[in-house]
């Protein structure tokens, strides 16, 4: 018989397990409720009905551990006793905690016992129908006792079993309250005696004493002393039950404890919550697909094929987004269910790619031609037009300049890109051709008359704009239209403005040239007179190089102009009209002799004295140009017709000498040229 300590003990004991209890990290609860059990056990896969509870009262009921300490190994489930759920939950302070139930043992379990099986009580069974849409239940669980381990190696072997009735899935023979509480990798039941230390407790029984090998499996237990909130000596580890099933049939689960040859010392099982599971529906999605996007779609319509599923049960299937759904550009997760008839799921995804390949489409401005001074920017010339399947775009172009013919006549070459997010590139050329065919604008300075400079600074300087060319060539042509320029004539001159694209325009500026009124202004004052020094016309600063070439004068341009400087010697001997090789007149005084009004000085004494009574020889030709009975004065007038290049008869200005020779002698010696 087993031995216990004194009552007074054990009421003392009682009291520090009621007030440990109120504080520990196990918490229990009695609970007599079948049903209520039986659906804590649910786990997926798996429909529990029929719920039947074969139990004293108070020997069943729920379990939790606390978010520090967890003896137990299991944070929440059923509990099934030998004794009371209450006395489980304390600190391990007593070595022989018992709950008489007085109740009978389980046949069902005593089948579990050796033959003979000793005397059983305090059986606490539950029962339940269970239909699983996999093939195959698991559950978890741990078995404790206070047999452990004084007990060990005993008749006193409670046991505990969860048996199963049902169809055998590989053929065989039905499954007949089958226990599949077995220690891992044999056909052991858990008990007292297979699940313990290494050594037999001081209690043991023949064949086995105290200190011998024990015939346990240490591997799967646990020593509790020291535990603060199991009051167990001793517990397997965690545990798993499993069998094989046929999906969707019922089978009978049995899940029981009781105490074997006495009712001392308390065991009990804690099964996890929702342990009870089976393997949901598999499901098999179809394999990733990658496609291109329909023609002017940001998506495609995709198909693919159904997936596949794995199951002993009816189970119906279906993928969201369906087959031939349209899919945007990118990625896009598919999910398929399998659904079985208890509502049991299982799921898998695939990815349906839709990829861009569609080009954006860009049309380019028509090609152009500008003026070269017109702008060339797109907001002048054109945008493309841009259109994509997916995107709004924004254009951008890329110059390439070729030269034309001169500077500003060029090509541009603008090449307009676009590409949308995917990468897809399109391009298009729009050319455009920047001509000058404009001609400068010109401005002739105004017509003009001078007497001597004709220089461009003078007579003044064209001016010129252009659209494109800043600095358009200026040039000019003289075309003479009339008269001897060493005296008076009309010039055109003809000014040109060519533009770098030798564009050119033209306007005409007429220039009249008259010396005249510069030597008339230096005669001025009056008539030379006889007897005078010097006979000289001042000419005004700068001015003498007007002039052209006096006689005999050669060398620096004169500043003055002396009327001897008109002969050629001492004697008088004229020269008329000399011309020099290019055809201009040499000697303007001859040329000019009237409009300059140079006069041959007679001596004034001899008044109007009668050239008959002068001894003085003539000419034959001078005789002829006289008039009858002419005095000296009608010398001076033949003088002046003769120097004036006037044909007086037959006295021409070649026979000027012979003239000169005459006055030279009226003169009685003095010069007409030199007084």
């Amino acid at each position: 018989m087993k031995l216990f300590p004194s009552l007074g003990r054990m009421l003392s004991l009682l009291c520090l397990f009621l007030s440990w209890n109120a504080t520990a990290q196990l918490s229990v609860s009695s609970n007599n409720n079948p049903a209520d059990l039986a659906a804590r056990l649910v786990g997926p896969g798996v429909t529990i009905t029929n719920a039947v509870l074969k139990c004293p009262n108070g020997a069943s009921g729920t379990f939790s551990t606390g978010p520090s300490i967890n003896e137990v190994g299991i944070g929440k489930g059923i509990l099934l006793t030998s004794g009371q759920v209450s006395l489980v939950a304390s600190a391990n302070n007593n070595g022989g905690i018992t709950g008489l139930n007085n109740a009978p043992g389980n046949p069902d379990l005593d089948k579990l016992l050796p033959s003979p099986p000793p005397q059983t009580y305090d059986a606490c069974m539950l029962e339940f129908d269970l239909v699983s849409i996999g093939n195959q239940v698991t559950f978890e669980y741990v078995f404790g006792s206070e047999e452990y381990e004084e007990y060990y190696c005993s008749q006193f072997n409670d046991v505990f079993g969860f048996l199963i009735s049902g169809p055998n899935p590989s053929g065989g023979a039905a499954y007949n309250d089958l226990n599949i509480a077995l220690i891992p990798s044999t056909s052991k039941p858990v008990s007292i005696n297979t699940v313990g230390p290494p050594k037999c407790g001081q209690f043991a029984t023949s064949p086995h004493s105290n200190g011998s090998p024990g015939p346990g499996d240490p591997a799967f237990y646990l020593n509790m002393t020291g535990a603060t909130t199991l009051q167990y000596d001793g517990k397997t580890v965690l545990l798993t039950a499993k069998i094989a099933l046929k999906a969707c049939q019922k089978y009978h689960f049995k899940l029981g404890v009781q105490d074997a040859s006495d009712q001392r010392l308390d065991s009990g099982v804690f099964i996890k919550e929702g342990s009870f599971k089976s393997t949901p529906p598999e499901i098999t999605c179809p394999p990733n697909k990658t496609v291109n996007n329909d023609p002017g779609m940001c998506a495609a319509r995709v198909t693919y094929g159904n997936p596949i599923t794995v199951s002993d049960c009816p189970v119906t299937a279906g993928c969201s987004p369906a087959s031939g759904s349209v899919f945007p550009v990118g990625i896009s997760t598919v999910t398929c269910t399998a659904t079985d008839q208890l509502g049991n799921t299982g799921t898998c995804q695939f990815t349906i790619t839709v990829k861009d390949a569609e080009k954006p489409v860009i049309t380019c401005p028509a090609n152009t031609t500008v003026s070269c001074e017109m702008p060339t920017n797109p907001g002048a010339v054109g945008n493309p037009v841009v259109s994509d399947n997916c995107a709004t775009l924004a254009p951008g172009f890329t110059d390439a300049t070729v030269p034309g013919s001169c500077p500003n006549e060029f090509t541009i070459n603008r090449t307009w890109s676009v590409a949308d997010p995917a990468g897809n590139i399109s391009t298009c050329l729009h050319v455009i051709k920047v001509e000058d065919k404009k001609s400068p604008v010109i401005t002739c300075p105004a017509n003009i008359t001078v007497t001597c400079d004709t220089t461009a600074a003078k007579t003044g300087m064209a001016t010129a704009t252009d659209n494109c060319d800043p600095g358009v060539a200026i040039s000019r042509r003289d075309i003479h239209i009339l008269g001897d320029c060493d005296w008076f004539c009309i010039t055109e001159r003809h000014w040109t403005a060519t533009d770098d694209c030798r564009n050119t325009s033209k306007c005409v500026q007429t220039i009249t040239k008259d010396v005249t009124p510069l030597i008339e202004g230096a005669l001025a004052a009056g008539p030379l007179k006889w007897g005078q020094n010097a006979a000289t016309v001042t000419l005004p600063p700068g001015k003498g190089a007007c002039v052209v070439q006096w006689l005999p004068y050669s060398g620096t341009t004169p500043v003055a102009l002396k009327f001897d400087d008109a002969v050629a010697d001492a004697d008088c001997r004229l020269m008329t009209n000399p011309i020099d090789p290019s055809g201009r007149i040499v000697n303007p005084l001859l040329g000019e002799a009237m409009k300059l009004k140079i006069f041959v000085r007679l001596n004034p004494a001899l008044g109007a004295t009668k050239l008959k009574d002068i001894p003085c020889e003539m000419h034959f030709i001078v005789k002829q140009a006289l008039a009858p009975n002419p005095d000296v004065n009608e010398l001076l007038r033949v003088t002046d017709l003769t120097l004036g290049n006037v044909n007086v008869q037959l006295l021409v200005p070649e026979h000027a000498m012979h003239l000169l020779a005459v006055l030279k002698c009226v003169n009685a010696g003095r010069t007409v040229c030199k007084p």
